[in-house]
């Protein structure tokens, strides 16, 4: 095994002729249909969209059921009893996915949101050998930290994430999950092609997700990564943005060029056009998003505090009208 490992990267210019495939994998409250809003980015003759288990109907008929079914006519799929969020049998899923694939073919691993964190942690567990580059669009580098922003604007403690996002989400284990973070020190292969793609403007997924994980693939002695801001877009729908759609689609094949697979030249350019950015200074944009965090927190935690008070002195009142209570 390590043997293909080493000599993968140098066997790729000569075998990018020979079948390639990407292996797409989708976003929460989405599905495999997810792929159709990715085709212009997916340069390969043949694409598997992987279905995770949340993207099926929910089988039982308690509250899972309605939920799915109410947010299902809202256009998502809510299915809480098999949301592994990217652990267990999503992983599964790649797994056998990519089982299905001959040997001999050069697999893309595609993911967006959730279906990035799983391609991560499905590479740390098995490590695969005939994988010949990685795009990551929005990855997040910690799922349940995606939840802390929210939590600050309504004045519950950020540090309360893991607990919150394991009661929304039962399958995901916060002490047991290996985070798409740690799974990259995991992965042995380090010659394999990454690119992060991520809009500064995403509101779901924090772009100082991809800039720590760009971090880490760089700690981790990764030879091959690449990072790309976009300056706006909508979380899963940057191809959607006409602003942004030909930078993205820039990125992408430009990617695929660099590294002998299939693109479209239309698109590629002759370099990847990467966004350049010290350590130093994604060190600062991750502790500036972090301090601000606390201050939103701190913020709403008091607007609370005051609220909660009025509603006392509303409910005194109404319950002891005197106006001896409202003297000076």
């Amino acid at each position: 095994m390590k043997k293909i490992l080493f000599l993968l990267p140098f066997l790729i210019p000569f075998l990018a002729m020979s079948a390639q495939h990407t292996i797409f994998a989708h976003g929460i409250t989405d599905g495999p249909q997810q792929m159709q809003r990715f085709q212009e980015a997916l340069a390969t003759p043949h694409t598997t969209a992987i279905q995770f288990p949340d993207a099926q109907p929910a089988s039982d008929w308690g509250l899972n059921n309605v939920t799915y079914q109410i947010t299902s006519l809202l256009g998502k799929k809510v299915n809480r009893n098999a949301m592994f969020m990217g652990q267990g049998a999503d992983i599964a899923i790649i797994f056998d996915a990519i089982d299905q694939i001959p040997p001999t073919s050069l697999n893309i691993l595609y993911g967006c949101s959730r279906g990035a964190a799983a391609i991560l942690t499905y590479l740390g567990q098995h490590n695969p050998a005939n994988i010949a580059a990685i795009v990551l669009d929005a990855c997040p580098a910690n799922l349940p930290e995606t939840m802390q922003s929210k939590l600050a604007h309504l004045g519950i403690a950020p540090s309360m994430a893991n607990s919150i996002f394991n009661a929304l989400f039962p399958k995901y284990n916060p002490q047991t999950a290996l985070t798409p973070e740690m799974a990259i020190t995991q992965i042995q292969n380090k010659n394999i092609p990454i690119l992060l793609i991520h809009s500064i403007c995403d509101n779901t997924v924090h772009y100082t997700h991809s800039l720590r994980l760009y971090q880490q693939f760089i700690k981790a002695g990764f030879t091959d990564v690449h990072l790309v801001l976009l300056p706006i877009g909508r979380h899963s729908y940057l191809l959607q943005n006409p602003l942004v759609h030909p930078k993205y689609l820039q990125a992408v094949h430009s990617f695929y060029k660099k590294y002998n697979l299939k693109h479209n030249p239309a698109w590629a350019l002759p370099e990847i056009p990467a966004t350049t950015l010290s350590s130093e200074m994604i060190d600062q944009q991750i502790k500036d998003y972090e301090r601000d965090i606390k201050i939103k927190y701190l913020q709403a935690f008091k607007r609370n505090i005051t609220i909660a008070q009025a509603l006392m002195m509303l409910l005194v009142y109404y319950l002891y009208p005197s106006p001896i209570f409202f003297r000076g």
